[in-house]
């Protein structure tokens, strides 16, 4: 993990300014500077709890009846391959409220939809590899999913976390991991299309 004086580097080459302040903000929520922040949930922690909090049509359960119902609603539809069904189990077992979060359970069902192109699943997948929660940490995939977020958000508040979430890994990465995520990125494009 890198500490605060390897990320001060990581600030002076981005800049000073707000988006700098921006990135430090996102770092230290996800962890990966410092100490990062209480406990290992993702929801509720400022920019990178948006990822969850606006979930669509099905909000995430808090309480133990609720997550049964979201099974029952979300299950079938994810096994038939829907990709919005599949992101709806993956936040649902990131939210832990009620019981432990199963961040391994998560990151499968967020893979299967950000393979189908689901940008909210893709830009959540990040924040797992980012962190190293369900899947071993790897700042070549969180870049990539990242990278694959941002081009499929059109706008927004989404597209530019997704945008700053991809340029802080990027600080955690050296020349010919930039040059394989670049392969890999048209890669899985290519595969999609």
């Amino acid at each position: 993990m890198r500490d605060a004086r390897d990320f001060k580097e990581h600030r002076r080459r981005a800049g000073r300014g707000a988006g700098a302040r921006r990135v430090w903000a996102v770092a230290l929520a996800l962890g990966l500077v410092g100490t990062g922040f209480a406990g290992t949930g993702l929801v509720g922690t400022g920019l990178v709890g948006t990822a969850w909090a606006d979930l669509g049509d099905g909000a995430v359960p808090d309480r133990l009846d609720q997550k049964a119902q979201a099974f029952r609603t979300w299950l079938p539809q994810a096994l038939r391959g829907s990709a919005h069904a599949q992101f709806q189990l993956g936040a649902t077992f990131l939210t832990g409220r009620s019981e432990p979060e199963d961040f391994a359970e998560a990151a499968r069902w967020l893979k299967m939809s950000a393979r189908q192109g689901n940008p909210r699943a893709q830009s959540g997948l990040g924040i797992l590899y980012s962190k190293g929660l369900g899947v071993r940490r790897n700042f070549l995939e969180a870049y990539i999913w990242f990278d694959l977020a941002a081009e499929r958000f059109e706008h927004g508040l989404r597209r530019e976390q997704a945008l700053e979430l991809r340029e802080m890994v990027r600080g955690f990465m050296n020349p010919d991991q930039m040059i394989e995520a670049g392969r890999a990125i048209e890669a899985r494009k290519a595969g999609w299309e």
